[in-house]
């Protein structure tokens, strides 16, 4: 690392970082630049000083990105950061660069008040060196038998202007447990910048909303987006007697995509899953982390570390003893809206 230059970004090198994330490969045609543009004008939370870079001779050749967020556990909204946009040249590999640029990342979201920090990986040992933790259960898959489309006489496609409010209402009711426990560990959206941004940052703008209409109001909504051709759900949200009219989203959703599968949330609601079953439809799910076969590649893994164990046990009004992260954020009962992820 002789020569390398750690610090965080200067204002007037946002192209810089741009071409630097240009090099991320994706298998569309999509290029970085593009992708990770919407990061940097998008996110009413970006920062430059939120963005760590390595230098040398001159150039920009590592940089790892704080997402700074609000997440909501035991019925307490907490500070987290996000960590993404992890990416550094080839000829700069393998040397050691990254990992401090993370070390310095850490250490900034803990000086800033940030007691948790989320990251989506594969590479689950790299991260674990710097205190991660594999937090998810692996991905389901929803597979509807062909021919047996389902009626959604009430489903019709989300109206800014008019659904707005719903979607907000049906979320909190929601988040609040209206579709069984409350969810730990979901992004908090407290004001309408931050829900803006959910729907201009959602990992793809091939995103569709489905509503269910009750007549007077909305009483269930879906988002879903293609990601590369395949369909996935990025967030979910009912009343609590609205299972019935989730399901139906769900099966607008795939009719209108002309698909027999798509991808759930991990977020579970049983009485959907039950209303889903009996119409013939199979949930496959996928091995979370802790059931990869040897030497095969892990699934994208939500990993989580706590950055401050004594704030988060004050905050959230427990005693800072024995692993206070799995007391607080159990694994099987994480969730996280993929509409949310950076």
């Amino acid at each position: 690392m002789a020569g390398t230059r750690f610090r965080v970004l200067r204002v007037d090198e946002i192209e810089a970082l741009l071409d630097l994330l240009d090099g991320w490969p994706f298998p569309d045609d999509q290029s970085g630049r593009s992708f990770f543009r919407r990061y940097v004008e998008l996110d009413p939370a970006f920062e430059p000083r939120n963005v760590w870079v390595a230098e040398r001779g001159g150039e920009l050749v590592s940089c790892v990105q704080i997402f700074p967020r609000r997440v909501r556990i035991g019925g307490e909204v907490l500070p987290m950061g996000g960590i993404g946009s992890v990416f550094t040249r080839p000829d700069a590999r393998r040397r050691g660069v990254a990992g401090s640029l993370l070390e310095r990342a850490i250490a900034a979201m803990g000086e800033s008040g940030m007691v948790l920090s989320y990251l989506l990986a594969e590479r689950l040992r790299w991260y674990g060196q710097y205190g991660y933790r594999p937090w998810s259960r692996g991905w389901r898959t929803l597979r509807w038998p062909a021919g047996a489309r389902a009626e959604t006489p009430n489903a019709r496609r989300y109206d800014a202007e008019r659904d707005r409010s719903d979607v907000e209402r049906l979320w909190r009711l929601y988040a609040e447990g209206a579709g069984g426990a409350p969810l730990d560990g979901i992004v908090d959206r407290g004001s309408p910048e931050e829900w803006q941004a959910s729907y201009r940052l959602a990992g793809t703008p091939k995103e569709d909303i489905w509503i269910a209409d009750g007549g007077t109001h909305a009483t269930a909504y879906l988002r879903v987006a293609d990601f590369n051709g395949l369909l996935r759900v990025l967030e979910w949200g009912r009343e609590r007697d609205g299972a019935a009219a989730l399901r139906e989203l769900v099966a607008a959703a795939l009719t209108g995509r002309n698909v027999e599968s798509i991808r759930l949330p991990l977020i579970r609601d049983e009485a959907l899953e039950r209303l889903l079953a009996s119409a013939g439809a199979r949930i496959d799910t996928r091995p979370a982390w802790n059931e990869v076969p040897p030497g095969a590649r892990p699934p994208a893994t939500w990993m989580v570390r706590s950055l401050d164990d004594e704030a988060l046990a004050v905050r959230l009004g427990m005693a800072n003893e024995d692993d206070i992260l799995a007391r607080c954020l159990p694994p099987e009962r994480f969730a996280f809206w993929e509409a949310d992820r950076f």
